[in-house]
Order: C-alpha cells, then structure tokens, then sequence
C-alpha cells in the first residue's frame, strides 16, 4: 500500500458502497473515473453479495491494471473452518486484503494472519469503528488477566500488534483514540473511515495519526465525484505529519 499511494500521490482508499446502482457496470465505471486520485478501493457487502465470483475477479483485474489495492470488508468474525474458507475464497477472487474483527481473540487473529500471508494477502483488523454505536462495543471496558482494567479496543490493538496484521482501522471521528493508537502502532498503518458524512475531519484526522483515509459517500454520492476525489486528494496532501500527535485538537 505504501508503495501504490507513493506512486499514485493519493492516501485515500475509495469505499465503493454503491448504493442505488450495485452492479458490475457501475463498479468497473466509478473505477475508471477515480483510479488516478485513489491508492485503493474497498469493497462491502453492497457489491460483494449482488456480484458472483466471476464478477468480484473482473473488478480486482481492472483494479490491479491501474495499479492499484484492493480491500474486501467483510469484517471476519467466526471458527477457525470458516475464516478459512472465506479467506481462500477472496484472495482467489483477487482481494489484496481482508478486514477482520478482533472478536475472534488472538490465537484465531494469529491463524488468518498467517493463512492470508501464506496466499499473498494481507490482514486489517478493527480497533475501533466510527459509527455511532462504536462505543458500545469496542469502548466497553472489562477486567484483564492483570486485574487491571483495560478497553475493549486496547485488547483489540494489542492483539493485533502481538499478531502483526497489515495495518488497523480507526474512526477518523474518534480522535483521541486516534492519537493513542498512533503513538503505539510500530510501524502499523492506520486506516480511518468515518470523513465526511459521519463527521470526521481530514486535516484532525491526520494530525492526530491516520496513515489513509477510508472516503466513500462524500465522494460517490457528489454531483462531481472526481473533482471531489482531486479536492480531497489535495487536502491529504496539503496535510504535513512532523510533530503531528503534539498539534492536534
């Protein structure tokens, strides 16, 4: 990812959760119109159920002839077996990476993360999610082995630092968990999603420790979408990152 976002100057991924036009023509074509402002596209379950398999691969070749990543969010979250078969599954079809919940504890984190490595592929596990009822899950707060109290989504970071996933996801809008992720990453990337419609702001997102930035509706759903993706482009790169965690709001 880093290398694709160098070439291609951009650090945001496109979240393509088409909406009103979830289908094969629609993907290919908003793809085409943004893969010189983008580093990646991210793929939800608003084209990965209505597309069969044949189609998710013709999407990931045009994707891959542009030179560019892509992200199957799915959000994995089940036994051993079936992580397996899904993981198989979408690195076949041409996914670069799969996002995964933490939820399935750190021996079965360990166990994707060494699959999807096994097949070329990386592994972006959720810290702490941007919609509103985020801090029901991930901010709850328990007793840890230490008899100490720790937050679900500290347990979640740890898990995934001791695992060596491929990057973690947090919510652009959640910044002070944004800042205390950032300063214990180890070189971990941080993807952020949450801009635009859901409140977060690119410019305290930066500063406060995202490495890229999940866009979707703010651009999709624009009267203009590639002048929006070269405007949000701009702003990322206009973002400067020295001294960025003492800066922040």
């Amino acid at each position: 990812m880093t290398e694709v976002s160098s070439i291609k100057r951009s650090r945001i991924i496109l979240a393509l959760d088409l909406t009103h036009k979830s289908n094969l023509h629609s993907a290919l074509t908003t793809i085409s119109l943004l893969e010189g402002c983008i580093c990646a596209i991210k793929l939800n379950f608003h084209l990965i159920l209505p597309l069969s398999g044949s189609e998710l691969s013709e999407v990931n070749r045009l994707v891959h002839s542009y030179g560019l990543q892509s992200i199957a969010d799915i959000k994995l979250n089940d036994i051993p077996s079936t992580n397996k078969i899904a993981i198989s599954h979408l690195l076949h079809m041409g996914f670069d990476a799969i996002t995964v919940n933490p939820f399935i504890g750190e021996a079965g984190l360990r166990a994707v993360v060494g699959q999807a490595h096994g097949l070329k592929g990386g592994i972006i596990a959720l810290v702490y999610m941007s919609h509103v009822g985020a801090r029901l899950g991930f901010g709850i707060n328990f007793l840890a082995s230490n008899n100490q109290v720790t937050s679900l989504y500290q347990k979640f970071f740890q898990d995934a630092m001791a695992c060596r996933v491929d990057g973690v996801i947090v919510g652009a809008n959640r910044l002070k968990i944004l800042k205390e992720i950032s300063l214990k990453k180890d070189g971990i990337p941080i993807y952020s999603p949450g801009l635009g419609t859901q409140g977060g702001n690119i410019k305290k997102a930066a500063i406060s420790g995202a490495d890229y930035f999940i866009i979707g509706r703010s651009i999709i759903d624009s009267k203009d979408p590639l002048k929006t993706a070269k405007s949000l482009q701009h702003q990322i790169e206009l973002t400067t990152t020295p001294n960025r965690i003492n800066n922040a709001d």
